[in-house]
């Protein structure tokens, strides 16, 4: 009797014990967990603003020599013809493309531009050189909309060599080119845009249009590039190859539709899958005055198809808006803090301490609640600053910022702490540089921004 009482409280005495054993490993791997993870309360409030942000890459897009008076924009535009920039065959005047671009180092405007071989306006005018002309490439009469021109045969073997010479040229010129956003792919179509519209015996072969595009993504192998949306081969063709959409119709339930049913008849997902990685944007049907009718009395359509189909940029027809009253005035700056991305910094965790010569982890949650990416391999900078405002130094993460998709984005990263820095407390401060000048650009909708674009995120003892 006495051994079996002593055999059950045995039993007993071992899973109270084996319970307040995993207790304790509980509590310590919490205790822990919460050191590595969370930084204690140091004063620093990660707090989202509400305002319109000018950021690289979105927003309004006025024509190039124009400013929108209310509204700050970081982005240009310019449909220019052929003729207008090689005069003699191999002779270029890049002057008059780039003529009203600025100094862009400065205002941060960069440019989109378009080449144009058919802009509908006076009757018998030509958009190609003269020399090719001469040269006996056929040219044929149209009207579109009361205007009228001279298209080029764009089957034309002399055109096709020609045109792929130019645009080789163009390519050579502005591929790298810090100050060009992006290229419209034109030259074919009315205006650029890929259409012959009521003029049906003026369309090229597919085998000419293939030739014109591929010359685009030959000449511009780094720069992003769009199509107007006009032509389902060329649409297709582009967006297969990395390249996004401009929809240059933007503004009634109709011209929306026909956006989208364009887009369905070569692929139900085309726009949800070009939006993650290439730019959709464009105009307004019906220049200003279209505008404004799109942003007030049409605003809500408007407001939720470039929300459904991930809208970047606006213009040139709708980049001069400003408010004509209160209401529009909210609509305006509704539609801009949803056009493109809105980075808002959630928070940032790390230890709250950490040696010199050891390794420093941190996770970083940023809230993107615009309807695009960043399109581009910015490096996000970090910067540990001394108590006198000094930069001990810093670090370019690792972080890619394209991967900031609409919603939450948890990131993480590392890096090794300089055996050379002072041990003492650190600021944490965040920046997303632009490369062709080295220098925070992207805005967050954040506080705790200080005179060199920098976001201050936390703090960091270095022993």
């Amino acid at each position: 009797m006495i051994i079996d009482l002593l055999l059950k409280y045995r039993q007993r005495i071992f899973f109270t014990f084996c319970k307040l054993l995993l207790l304790c490993l509980f509590f310590l791997f919490s205790c822990h967990e919460k050191q590595v993870t969370q930084p204690p309360d140091q004063g620093i409030t990660l707090s989202e603003i509400d305002s319109v942000l000018a950021n690289p890459f979105m927003g309004l897009v006025p024509w190039v020599g124009s400013d929108n008076l209310f509204y700050q924009t970081t982005l240009q535009y310019v449909n220019i013809t052929w003729r207008e920039l090689e005069p003699s065959l191999g002779v270029y005047r890049w002057s008059v493309l780039e003529s009203g671009w600025g100094n862009i180092s400065q205002t941060r405007r960069r440019v989109g531009f378009r080449i144009s071989t058919a802009m509908p306006g006076s009757a018998g005018h030509i958009d190609i050189p003269q020399w090719l002309v001469d040269r006996g490439v056929k040219m044929r009469a149209y009207e579109i909309d009361g205007q009228f021109g001279l298209a080029p045969d764009w089957d034309d073997p002399q055109f096709l060599q020609a045109h792929h010479d130019f645009i080789a040229a163009l390519g050579a010129r502005y591929d790298s080119d810090y100050r060009v956003a992006w290229i419209d792919i034109g030259s074919y179509g009315f205006w650029g845009e890929w259409h012959v519209y009521l003029n049906d015996s003026l369309a090229a072969t597919q085998a000419s249009k293939q030739a014109i595009l591929q010359d685009y993504f030959s000449a511009f192998p780094t720069k992003p590039k769009v199509i107007a949306f006009d032509d389902d081969f060329a649409t297709e063709y582009v967006t297969n190859h990395g390249g996004g959409i401009r929809n240059d119709c933007l503004g009634t339930a109709e011209s929306n539709n026909w956006y989208l049913q364009s887009l369905n008849q070569i692929d139900p997902t085309l726009n949800d899958r070009v939006w993650k990685s290439a730019f959709i944007g464009g105009e307004f049907c019906g220049g200003e005055a279209g505008a404004l009718q799109g942003t007030t009395e049409r605003f809500e359509l408007n407001y939720q198809f470039i929300q459904q189909t991930h809208w970047s940029f606006i213009g040139p027809a709708g980049g001069l808006l400003s408010p004509e009253n209160a209401q529009h005035r909210v609509n305006l700056d509704k539609l801009l803090k949803k056009l493109g991305y809105r980075f808002v910094i959630r928070k940032i965790e790390h230890a709250a301490a950490v040696n010199r010569g050891e390794q420093f982890s941190f996770t970083l949650t940023v809230e993107n609640k615009g309807v695009a990416p960043f399109y581009f391999n910015w490096p996000l900078i970090m910067y540990v600053v001394g108590s006198y405002g000094q930069t001990a130094f810093t670090y370019t993460s690792q972080i890619d910022i394209r991967s900031w998709l609409p919603g939450e984005c948890i990131s993480q990263d590392n890096f090794i702490i300089p055996t050379s820095i002072e041990p003492g407390e650190y600021e944490l401060k965040l920046a997303i540089h632009d490369p062709g000048i080295d220098e925070p650009s992207v805005r967050f909708a954040n506080t705790n921004r200080d005179a060199q674009g920098r976001y201050l995120v936390s703090k960091l003892r270095i022993d």
